[in-house]
């Protein structure tokens, strides 16, 4: 069952018991969608360092949304910007050529077309004097800085955000950069768990572009969200709904789920409003996900009548006929997704 369609009504009293989100996107170029846009609480803040893009973004912009032309990192300071000809690969890292070039029509993207300085400030010092004094969740698209960014936001870390979406990279298409085994491990430390992660690979120049081949995997967005053991105490109730809403949100419904039944269970910390309106969402959420397994019920109708390898042959060929058409089309491409 995905949550889009049953979001109005399945978890509007735990929406109800969250006055705001705020969400922090660094690398905000091309933002058009994200999977919190149908929150009415939405505090969305952008940061994108290109000066036309930002006036694009800016004159764009619906309500609750707010943007800064400003470049992000670790701490703030002085440091050079590495404008790249494909806009959305510049980094405050130089790229690595000597990788990049390796792959299919790769290497123009990182062409550096021009080196600009710029003043970089760190989440941690920027966003409580703009007044923001707490994040909920973090996203982040930096090409390469993004270990940097989490380290220079440590105190939003470990106390109110409860959801991270970043792109991480496997090998090191930035000089310098964190990979995802060093990003995985920060986010680790504190109390972030990885609930999802997409796979982009790539194949090598040299390879014809007629034939197939797997490719190598570079880089994938991955999605953390908070263990929500770490926000056990009372004090953290409001953390608690935020990482359940959010989590319903993302489809992640077993998880959602389960903060709900934490969050029930410890009825003694919560007001009798609250009470209420939690065990309404928890009643209308597994109501609406048994309403959407009801294939699951007819495919049990089809295995009593002795159908089941017939059904099951029949839609193995056709998902490996329409899952071969995909992959061999998206295999002779540059790169795909998985």
């Amino acid at each position: 069952m995905a949550v889009m369609k049953y979001r109005s009504r399945t978890i509007s009293a735990l929406s109800g018991l969250v006055p705001e989100i705020v969400y922090v996107m660094c690398g905000a170029r091309s933002e058009t969608s994200h999977p919190f846009r149908a929150l009415q609480q939405l505090r969305f803040i952008g940061f994108e360092p290109d000066p036309d893009e930002y006036r694009r973004l800016v004159s764009q912009a619906p309500p609750a949304f707010t943007y800064f032309n400003t470049s992000v990192g670790g701490r703030n300071e002085r440091r050079v910007l590495y404008v790249t000809r494909n806009a959305s690969c510049s980094s405050l890292l130089p790229p690595n050529h000597a990788l990049y070039g390796q792959f299919k029509d790769c290497s123009s993207d990182l062409e550096v077309i021009a080196k600009r300085e710029v003043d970089t400030v760190s989440l941690g010092s920027f966003l409580p004097k703009s007044g923001i004094a707490s994040v909920d969740f973090l996203d982040l698209d930096t090409q390469g800085t993004e270990l940097e960014i989490l380290e220079g936001a440590q105190e939003f870390l470990s106390s109110s955000i409860v959801g991270v979406k970043c792109e991480v990279e496997f090998a090191p298409l930035y000089e310098g950069q964190g990979l995802f085994a060093d990003v995985d491990a920060y986010l680790r430390e504190h109390g972030f768990v990885l609930f999802d992660l997409s796979r982009s690979r790539y194949r090598r120049a040299a390879f014809p572009n007629d034939a197939l081949t797997r490719g190598q995997l570079l880089w994938g967005d991955a999605i953390y969200l908070r263990d929500f053991r770490c926000f056990a105490a009372a004090t953290n109730n409001l953390a608690l709904f935020k990482l359940c809403l959010l989590s319903a949100h993302l489809q992640f419904h077993d998880y959602a789920l389960e903060v709900l039944e934490f969050l029930v269970s410890k009825a003694e910390a919560l007001t009798p409003e609250q009470c209420a309106a939690l065990r309404a969402s928890q009643d209308q959420y597994s109501a609406d996900l048994r309403r959407g397994a009801r294939w699951v019920r007819l495919l049990g109708c089809v295995e009593s009548l002795g159908l089941t390898n017939v059904v099951r042959e029949t839609g193995r060929l056709a998902t490996q006929l329409g899952d071969r058409l995909r992959k061999d089309r998206a295999m002779t491409e540059y790169n795909w997704v998985d």
